[in-house]
């Protein structure tokens, strides 16, 4: 009971701090404070709710466009869980996901906004976490996604995280503006043995899925746990770029400058 009192005025003394400064970087603790009152233990992935476009496969450059996209969609799955495992977290295990998955009757959009209670009540699952695929856009040596992180709990039903992301993967062009993949991209290609199109997806899906689910707070199981409040939350809605030189580049963006791209 002392450990959870002390956590308690930590909270509220980061949430008072945050109002009094205005500062842009708000706390983990102020940020995450749903999280941090519920203490979340075990996560269900749900599927992944990919709205990007496919192609009518009427020529072998759109079939091999959708098999990107598609490898793109279940690599983000796949992804997900080992940022939280990190953090102390269980995660609910990808053949049991799949059972899980499959008595949903509900489509995966109304799970944003239904009652989740069944699967605390059925499996102990503590919160859900809900992503979305919204759109790729390719060009000249630049791949694109909008990406969306909901984090719910399915004892309460509040938002635990709720993140947006733009990101891309920049590469050099030739003369003809042709994608010319780095060193690195050639070797990560070969160890996925996947081709070029669909390893600068992966990749870029795999970082996002590393640079968000790792700012989530660490779980309350883990010995480092209050010492996780004084940290930084990351921006609500955010510019990724991974550049040519194989660096990240992060900063906020606004809900308007998100969907003014995202639904052209």
């Amino acid at each position: 009971m002392k450990r959870t009192s002390h956590t308690y005025i930590m909270l509220a003394a980061f949430a008072a701090l945050t109002l009094l400064s205005g500062c842009k970087s708000e706390k983990k603790a102020s940020y995450y404070s749903n999280i941090y009152s519920e203490k979340p233990t075990l996560i269900y992935i749900a599927p992944v709710q990919d709205n990007s476009e496919r192609k009518i496969e009427k020529y072998p450059k759109d079939i091999a466009y959708n098999v990107e996209v598609n490898s793109a969609k279940n690599y983000m799955h796949q992804t997900l869980a080992a940022p939280l495992l990190n953090h102390g977290y269980y995660v609910i295990g990808p053949v049991a996901s799949e059972q899980i998955a499959a008595t949903e009757t509900r489509e995966l959009k109304q799970l944003r906004h239904s009652d989740l209670s069944r699967y605390y009540k059925d499996y102990s699952i503590d919160a859900v976490l809900l992503t979305t695929i919204h759109r790729w856009v390719e060009k000249n040596g630049e791949w694109t996604v909008y990406l969306e992180y909901l984090l719910r709990s399915s004892k309460t039903g509040a938002d635990l995280m709720h993140r947006w992301v733009v990101a891309s993967k920049v590469i050099p062009t030739d003369l003809k503006r042709d994608p010319r993949p780095l060193k690195e991209d050639r070797r990560y290609a070969k160890e996925m043995n996947i081709d070029n199109g669909t390893a600068q997806r992966c990749f870029l899906i795999e970082r996002v899925n590393d640079y968000v689910m790792r700012n989530i707070p660490l779980s309350s199981t883990m010995r480092q746990y209050e010492e996780d409040l004084y940290k930084s939350a990351n921006p609500t809605y955010t510019r990724y770029t991974w550049n040519e030189e194989g660096k990240a580049d992060v900063e906020p963006c606004t809900l308007e400058e998100y969907e003014q791209e995202c639904f052209l």
